[in-house]
C-alpha cells in the first residue's frame, strides 16, 4: 500500500549567481527541498504531497509546474490573489558556505492555513502517514495560524500519522529568541522524529554538543532522534537504542545550501523504504555529500538519476 507523506513549508523563487552579475533561477525552500529528495528517492513507494500557498501570477504558476515535474502531488498548493512566493538570493564563498538576502514579507505561504480553511480542505488531511514539518513552517505563520498548526499537528499524531520535525532555525524570522524555543519545545513534544542540528541547538538552548541535544531531545519524549553535527557525523537514538552514523567524505564542498534539507530527504525516504535507521542515515549521509558538490539547493535530474544509479537504497 503507498504511504502517504504531507510536507507543510514554504517554497520560494532562488537566485544563485552563476558568474558575475549573472543569475539562475529555481524554486526552492528548506521543506521543498527536502520533500524533492525524498519523493525522488523514495519513487512510487509514496505519495508526497506539498502543503503550502502560492499565488496566481506568472511566477506562481511556475513555480506549480516546477513542484509537479518532481511527481509531487499539489493538491494541497494552495492558490491566493492576494499574495506572490517569496524570493531569496545566495550568495556563496570560495569555501561554499552561503549567505542569504530574503524578500518574503508578502510570501503567500504564510496564509496556507487560512486558504485550507477558506476552501474548506481540512478532510483532506485525513489519512496521512507521514506529516512533516520545520522551524520556518512555524516562523513564518501568525500567532494564530501558529496555533492552529498545532492543533492540525495534535489531531494527526491521534489518528496514528507520524510527525516529523526539523527546527532550522532562522532567528530573522523570530521576535526573539525565547519565542522560537517556545515553539520548537512544543514541535518536539509533538515529534516521533526529529531531525535538529546541533549549530541551532547551540545558538538557541546552548546545548554544547550533539550528546547534549540527544539529551534535551530524549527529555521531550522523542522517539526517534538524529542529531546532524556536519563533519562529525550524526547522533541518533531510535527507540532507545543510541548509535554514532559517520558522515560521508566530499570530494569539493560547492555549495551548503540543501546538506541538512536533503540529509533529512534521504533519512525519511529510507525510512519509508524500510531501512533501519542506520542504513536510513549511511544513505542520507551519502546524499547530502552528493548534494553539497553541486551548486543550488536542487541538483539536476540526469546528475541526480546518477547518484541513484550508483547508490541505490536498496544497497544500504
Amino acid at each position: 500500500m503507498t504511504q502517504r507523506v504531507i510536507m507543510m513549508g514554504e517554497c520560494m523563487v532562488e537566485l544563485f549567481q552563476l558568474v558575475e552579475n549573472v543569475y539562475h533561477q529555481n524554486f526552492a525552500g528548506d521543506v521543498f527541498n527536502t520533500a524533492v529528495y525524498l519523493k525522488r528517492s523514495v519513487g512510487a513507494e509514496a505519495q508526497v504531497q506539498f502543503f503550502s500557498a502560492i499565488g496566481t501570477d506568472l511566477i506562481s504558476d511556475k513555480l506549480l509546474r516546477a513542484v509537479q515535474d518532481e511527481k509531487i502531488d499539489t493538491d494541497l498548493l494552495l492558490r491566493t490573489k492576494t499574495a506572490r512566493p517569496g524570493l531569496y538570493m545566495i550568495n556563496t564563498d570560495c569555501f561554499g558556505e552561503r549567505s542569504f538576502v530574503y524578500w518574503r514579507e508578502t510570501s503567500a505561504a504564510k496564509q496556507v492555513l487560512q486558504c485550507l480553511q477558506a476552501q474548506q480542505l481540512q478532510a483532506s488531511l485525513q489519512g496521512v502517514d507521514l506529516f512533516y514539518f520545520s522551524g520556518i513552517t512555524l516562523a513564518i505563520l501568525s500567532p494564530e495560524d501558529r496555533e492552529a498548526l498545532f492543533t492540525l499537528v495534535k489531531e494527526l499524531k491521534a489518528s496514528g500519522c507520524r510527525i516529523g520535525f526539523d527546527p532550522n532555525y532562522r532567528p530573522a524570522l523570530w521576535q526573539s529568541p525565547e519565542q522560537a524555543r517556545e515553539n520548537f519545545i512544543r514541535a518536539y513534544q509533538l515529534a516521533d522524529i526529529a531531525l535538529p542540528g546541533v549549530d541551532d541547538h547551540k545558538v538557541l538552548f546552548n546545548d554544547a554538543d550533539s550528546p547534549a541535544v540527544l539529551a534535551r531531545l530524549i527529555s521531550y519524549g522523542v522517539q526517534e532522534i538524529i542529531v546532524k553535527n556536519g563533519k562529525e557525523g550524526v547522533l541518533a537514538q531510535v527507540d532507545g537504542d543510541s548509535f554514532h552514523s559517520p558522515a560521508v567524505q566530499v570530494k569539493k564542498v560547492v555549495d551548503t545550501t540543501a546538506a541538512g534539507d536533503s540529509y533529512n530527504g534521504g533519512y525519511l525516504s529510507a525510512r519509508l523504504h524500510g531501512k533501519s535507521a542506520k542504513a536510513a542515515c549511511q544513505y542520507a549521509a551519502t546524499l547530502a555529500a552528493f548534494v553539497v558538490e553541486h551548486t543550488g539547493a536542487i541538483v539536476a535530474k540526469d546528475k541526480f538519476a546518477e547518484f541513484q544509479t550508483k547508490n541505490p537504497i536498496a544497497d544500504f
